[in-house]
């Protein structure tokens, strides 16, 4: 009997060990309303996509992009299209999707579609057999990045000759909609450009239903135009296009109710919207537009046009691949993670190390430090072992539970004491402050030994999954 009790007592002391682990184990926080859909945290994820424009305007250069439908489909020819170079140059900038235009203004469809003849089949390209929605959707599988429609509300074509096929817009629209979303699988984002949407008669109910029954994952930017039909899953008009300002705010109020409803900027990095000969914007223009964008939480579509070939071009390329580098410099010289750096916290949730604030800085989105519920103030102090140059910090929120801090501040210890380098109101997926740049064009950051994060307003226990201080940036 005695040898028995030996033999299981180890066991009985690791099954007490677990049990007394289990029930000093802090649940994870509640979500704190409204909170990112699936495809809606994708997109956030994804922090950069390529936009093309590429159409009849491509071949009609100009200061105006918008077509006029008169285009002939004939002088559509680009000899050189390769939508795996697309895809390789989207990949050389960090890209991390591509959404195109399969029809613009003027009304020219990039797929062979039975609504119209304005369209690839009526060509020089392929003698009309070719399609250029297929050939990008395939590579973008193939090379494993995220890809969208852009497919505009407005047609300057159809408003010219209408449709022997169609009674009325709406649903020669719609159609068009329906080719797209269930021709070529898996979409992840449509993109609705709502110019002059307002004057036409567009189904948009009956296209939110379609939408959700046929691509049920796909993320919406919809123009202000269809999140009352589709509130779970939208992106919005951020009132212009460019970088935005500091502080986003996901929470919108739709319909009487808070809904998660970020901006989507979209912006231009090389031509007028379609390739107009023009270069590629330099370096440093491209960083800002970096910083006014990923650097203020929220996701851009960064145009560049390929040109009349079908391709983009190699200085444009060598453009991407220049600022990726810069890109990925930013997130590689992380201090937090040097050798002998030490991260505390003012309190830690249940003091469970599963939500410690060495969470913050383990490089892992997944995890978080959390404070206890109705604990909306916090601290985070990173020692970094000696005193270290600061270039900026990139903070993150563990937005899957909500967006929470509506207030914060970081501190670096000077000559004894704690100095505020840095206020702002919201965090959001990602914010990044690089001295001189951006939200922080007024800032300069001091050499320390020591860093904090100063939450100073929460909406609820703030979850930090990211605070990366940056150094060795030239």
């Amino acid at each position: 009997m005695k040898k028995i009790i030996k033999s299981i007592f180890p066991i009985l002391c690791v099954l007490a060990g677990a049990m007394t682990a289990a029930l000093s184990a802090a649940a994870a926080p509640a979500p704190f309303p409204p909170t990112p859909n699936p495809a809606q945290l994708k997109w956030h994820k994804a922090e950069q996509l390529m936009f093309v424009h590429f159409g009849m305007k491509t071949f009609y250069p100009s200061d105006n992009h918008m077509g006029s439908g008169r285009e002939d489909p004939k002088k559509f020819n680009p000899v050189h299209f390769d939508a795996d170079q697309w895809v390789a140059a989207a990949k050389a900038g960090g890209f991390k999707g591509i959404v195109l235009t399969t029809k613009h203004h003027d009304g020219f469809c990039n797929w062979p579609t039975k609504t119209t003849d304005h369209c690839v089949r009526s060509s020089s390209w392929k003698d009309g057999k070719g399609d250029i929605v297929r050939e990008l959707v395939e590579a973008c599988r193939k090379g494993g990045i995220y890809f969208g429609f852009y497919v505009s509300i407005l047609d300057h074509n159809y408003n010219l000759h209408g449709s022997d096929k169609f009674d009325n817009y709406g649903d020669f629209y719609h159609e068009q909609i329906k080719e797209l979303s269930t021709e070529y699988g898996p979409i992840d984002e449509y993109w609705f450009d709502g110019f002059c949407s307002e004057e036409l008669r567009v189904p948009y109910e009956k296209i939110a239903e379609l939408i959700r029954t046929a691509q049920p994952h796909a993320v919406v930017y919809d123009s202000n135009t269809l999140v009352k039909y589709l509130p779970d899953r939208c992106l919005r008009w951020a009132g212009t296009h460019g970088g935005l300002g500091a502080d986003q705010n996901y929470r919108v109020e739709v319909d009487g109710a808070l809904r998660w409803y970020p901006n989507e900027p979209s912006l231009i990095l090389q031509g007028n919207w379609f390739y107009d000969g023009k270069p590629i914007k330099s370096l440093e223009e491209i960083q800002e537009d970096y910083l006014t964008t990923v650097g203020n939480g929220v996701t851009p579509l960064m145009n560049v046009a390929p040109n009349q070939d079908g391709l983009i071009d190699e200085a444009s390329v060598a453009r991407l691949k220049e600022y990726k580098a810069w890109v990925d410099a930013l997130h590689a010289n992380d201090l937090a993670n040097g050798e002998g750096v030490r991260v505390t916290a003012s309190s830690v949730r249940g003091d469970d190390p599963t939500f410690a604030a060495d969470r913050a800085i383990d490089g892992d989105y997944e995890t978080y430090f959390a404070t206890d519920d109705g604990v909306t103030e916090a601290t985070i102090e990173i020692n970094l072992g000696r005193l270290q140059e600061i270039d900026g910090f990139i903070l993150q929120e563990y937005i899957p539970l909500g967006q929470r801090v509506d207030g914060f501040a970081i501190e670096c210890f000077v000559d004894g004491d704690w100095k505020t380098v840095f206020e702002g109101q919201r965090i959001g997926y990602k914010r990044i402050l690089l001295e001189g740049r951006a939200s922080a064009k007024e800032q300069e950051f001091p050499a320390t030994d020591r860093v904090r994060l100063r939450i100073e307003n929460a909406m609820a226990c703030p979850l930090i999954s990211s605070f990366q201080v940056i150094g060795g940036m030239e």
